[in-house]
């Protein structure tokens, strides 16, 4: 993943140097074609920036699932090793979210002369700006990352509060309050459409819901256009099938939020013929 997006960062560089050349010898007529094409090919970029972008989501989500298999088996030396590699992932998805969004501004630039110096000047600046950030400024506010850590406590500490993820140090990595809200969503395993327990859940892009996937599918299949209205009251979100994604950590946080409801029914039942 990294050598891809190296290569994209060489492709970018490469196009946006051509464009002083190439906007400077379109002044005799032919320039608008010129530029046209310049900028067909930074879109282009932009758009497989954004499909890197969507697989190191998906590479995250599948380490915290990862993860809880290993923090089952007690393999926490692996575990920490995942920890690390996640941090990667961040680091390179954020860079590359970066990109895209420099790569989007010289795309439109209206001056595309100037266009290439002052998206090396941005990119170099931003670049520094983050490696200087501190652990706590990088992951602590990532839901990525908050998620994966909270699964994993979950699993060993159930019931209990998750300690700060960072403590301050010599680094001054200690998060700040507003670090430690994850999200103001009220947690629940049941899909808004079928009113059932979450089966094959699939949460959305847009705003974070989540639904059983035959069920999401199907509503939004019915609707004109082939998208909808978030089923959530209150969610003003247009959803479509590519904006849903299947979550599989949150299909284990179902099976075990299941299992420990029939551990209680049990136990209940128990007490009562006793």
């Amino acid at each position: 993943m990294s050598q891809r997006h190296g290569r994209s960062s060489q492709q970018v560089r490469t196009d946006t140097q051509g464009i002083g050349s190439s906007s400077s010898s379109s002044s005799g007529g032919g320039g608008s074609g010129a530029q046209i094409q310049i900028q067909s090919r930074l879109q282009g970029i932009r758009s497989d920036l954004s499909s890197a972008s969507e697989l190191l989501e998906q590479a995250i989500r599948s380490c915290t699932v990862t993860a809880l298999d290993l923090t089952e088996t007690d393999a926490a030396d692996k575990v920490d090793e995942l920890d690390l590699t996640l941090r990667q992932l961040l680091d390179t998805q954020h860079m590359v979210k970066l990109e895209q969004e420099l790569v989007g501004q010289t795309a439109h630039a209206a001056d595309l002369e100037s266009a290439a110096p002052r998206y090396t000047r941005a990119w170099e600046k931003e670049r520094s700006a983050y490696s200087e950030k501190s652990n706590a400024e990088k992951y602590a506010t990532s839901a990525l990352y908050r998620e994966f850590k909270q699964q994993i406590w979950d699993l060993k500490h159930d019931g209990e509060p998750m300690p700060r993820l960072f403590h301050a140090g010599g680094g001054g990595e200690e998060e700040s309050d507003e670090d430690l809200v994850i999200s103001g969503a009220k947690l629940t395993y049941k899909c808004p459409v079928s009113q059932s327990w979450l089966i094959d859940p699939m949460t959305s892009k847009l705003c974070g819901h989540s639904f059983s996937k035959d069920a999401i599918l199907a509503y939004v299949r019915s609707q004109r256009g082939g998208s909808a209205k978030c089923p959530v009251g209150g969610c003003a979100s247009i959803i479509s099938p590519r904006d849903l994604f299947s979550d599989a950590v949150l299909e284990r946080k179902v099976a075990h939020h299941l299992r420990q409801l029939e551990q209680e029914e049990a136990s209940v039942a128990y007490t009562m013929v006793q």
